[in-house]
């Protein structure tokens, strides 16, 4: 053809018009208004040919091998992914016919640019009508696919596979000669597979398939049909079906063995049908060929009592900035306790009833000691003996659940079971929240924390500003004080004391004015305890 790189291949034999008008046919149909614009508009080309000649000319090429020794890879070509949604929706530019689409669209442009062609008439503006279309200022052949309205169109790129939208102004009638080419892409789907066999989470594999490819593949073709049966085959590694991960898995055959059994089984219980010996035990009781039953003694059951093993996970922080929040404990920017006001006095009303029930409250048992078991725990040194709530974090350190905050605790301390009633129930009285705009987000700088201690002190009242990309605990956002947000604030005395936190470059240790150290015991935990973020109910009995 025209257009070289490898067309000419598809041409066949010239066939003699046909003169013959006894054509049966549905007047004001697609089909018949594309027909009489051919016979009316011929220097326009209005249809293009179906794109099963590519796909034809190589099941016929396959039929003409002639090598004795049948190679697999014959059957392949290589081909480009296009556009895709999923397995089942691919476009494919094979990629021997590269050179004829670049040579289309030179040719196009430069026609198309160089030449004033007519634009469409109204009554010639339908689907599926074969046009030229800009975008961005390069022309594309392309077919009517939606009318959006009354002044744009959606307009399918048939040598790409991608659909755009575009004004009315900017499609033009196709030259004839551009059409004689069929579309050089063609719409496939992986063979053996069907959208209900895929999941969200095999449509981001798929996609990282293609990237780590490059959308290069190697296709082997299976059926005629638009959209056409494919296999896609690793580029460089013989024989691999990169899409075979998402082929349902063959059903094990003596697990369904099993299952039809039982389920006869479950079917002849209810329906109180029994074999024969055991009609027989039933009318002559248990003899010699049926052993008799042992009954155990009837043992009084011991009463159990629930306990609490884990909590739900904490409130979140609000999405409204007018909601008043207090400060409870800053651990650093990315670690900031707070709380409601009605936390704060529920707080105080359940650290009372642990007080109370302090001495009614079992120890816990040495193998119950582990790790995110929920305890309670009294601390002496304070006036009445504080109790409160915490979690076993590891041998020597618990976390006060409803005060964000770690304490060391001997190894042999006294920790009670709390009974799963009441009060005790309650989720932890805290919420946690993160500050954007910090120096590093996975090691805190202690300058922030330094910052934020002296400028919020425990009680202090703050609003949050949630950042809205933030889904999960802690949020992140801003706090807002006294109508100035402290992020910017925080970020501006850093920069004023010119210290750089993404700096991890050893150094002589300098003193500073009002720069104090951490204790030698202290730890930085810049990640939000599982109790907080990811915390469910778990009980336990004893």
């Amino acid at each position: 053809m025209e257009f070289g790189g490898g067309l000419g291949r598809f041409v066949g034999s010239a066939t003699a018009p046909n003169l013959c008008r006894e054509i049966i046919e549905v007047p004001g149909g697609a089909e018949w208004k594309i027909r009489n614009l051919q016979e009316t508009a011929p220097e326009f080309s209005w249809k293009y040919p179906g794109s099963s000649v590519i796909v034809n000319y190589h099941f016929k090429r396959l039929q003409n091998l002639d090598s004795p020794i049948f190679d697999e890879n014959e059957k392949m070509f290589y081909g480009k992914v296009s556009h895709f949604m999923s397995p089942v929706e691919i476009s494919l530019q094979p990629k021997y016919l590269s050179t004829a689409r670049k040579s289309i669209m030179e040719q196009l442009n430069a026609t198309y640019q160089s030449t004033q062609v007519a634009e469409f008439q109204e009554d010639q503006i339908f689907v599926p009508v074969a046009c030229a279309v800009q975008e961005l200022g390069i022309w594309y052949r392309g077919r009517i696919a939606q009318i959006s309205g009354e002044a744009h169109v959606v307009v399918e790129l048939i040598d790409f596979g991608t659909q755009i939208l575009v004004p009315r102004h900017k499609v033009l009638p196709l030259t004839r000669r551009f059409g004689r080419a069929p579309p050089l892409c063609l719409k496939c789907r992986v063979a053996g597979l069907s959208i209900n066999d895929l999941e969200i989470k095999d449509l981001h594999d798929f996609k990282n398939i293609i990237e780590e490819c490059q959308a290069l593949f190697r296709v082997e073709i299976k059926s005629v049909d638009e959209p056409h049966l494919i296999d896609l085959y690793h580029p460089t590694i013989a024989g691999r079906n990169v899409c075979q991960q998402f082929f349902r898995r063959p059903e094990d055959v003596a697990k369904l063995d099993r299952i039809e059994r039982s389920w006869e089984t479950h079917c002849k219980k209810m329906n109180e049908e029994f074999d024969d010996d055991e009609d027989f035990e039933e009318e002559h009781g248990d003899g010699d060929y049926f052993p008799t039953s042992i009954q155990k003694p009837h043992l009084p059951e011991i009463p159990r009592q629930q306990y609490i093993k884990r909590l739900p996970k904490c409130q979140r922080a609000p999405r409204f900035e007018q909601d008043l929040l207090l400060i409870e404990h800053i651990e650093n920017s990315q670690l900031v306790y707070l709380q409601y006001p009605w936390q704060r006095e529920k707080r105080q009303e359940l650290d009372k009833a642990l007080h109370d029930a302090w001495h009614t409250l079992p120890s816990v048992p040495k193998d119950l000691r582990t790790e995110n078991q929920l305890v309670a725990i009294s601390n002496r040194r304070l006036r009445g003996g504080m109790v409160c709530r915490g979690v076993i974090c590891e041998d020597d350190t618990v976390l006060l659940v409803d005060y964000g905050r770690y304490v060391r605790c001997p190894t042999n301390g006294d920790f009670r079971l709390l009974p799963a009633h009441g009060l005790f129930m309650e989720e932890p009285m805290v919420t946690v929240i993160s500050l954007v705009r910090g120096v590093n987000l996975h090691n805190p700088h202690h300058s922030e924390t330094q910052f934020l201690h002296q400028k919020l002190p425990r009680g202090a009242h703050v609003h949050f500003r949630w950042d809205k990309k933030s889904k999960t605990t802690p949020l992140r956002g801003k706090l807002i004080s006294n109508g100035a947000c402290l992020n910017d604030q925080m970020v501006k005395f850093l920069e004023s004391q010119k210290i750089d936190g993404h700096c991890r470059q050893l150094d002589i240790y300098r003193p500073r004015v009002n720069h104090k150290l951490p204790r030698d015991n202290h730890v930085y935990r810049s990640m939000c305890h599982p109790h907080y973020s990811k915390g469910i109910k778990e009980f336990l009995w004893i």
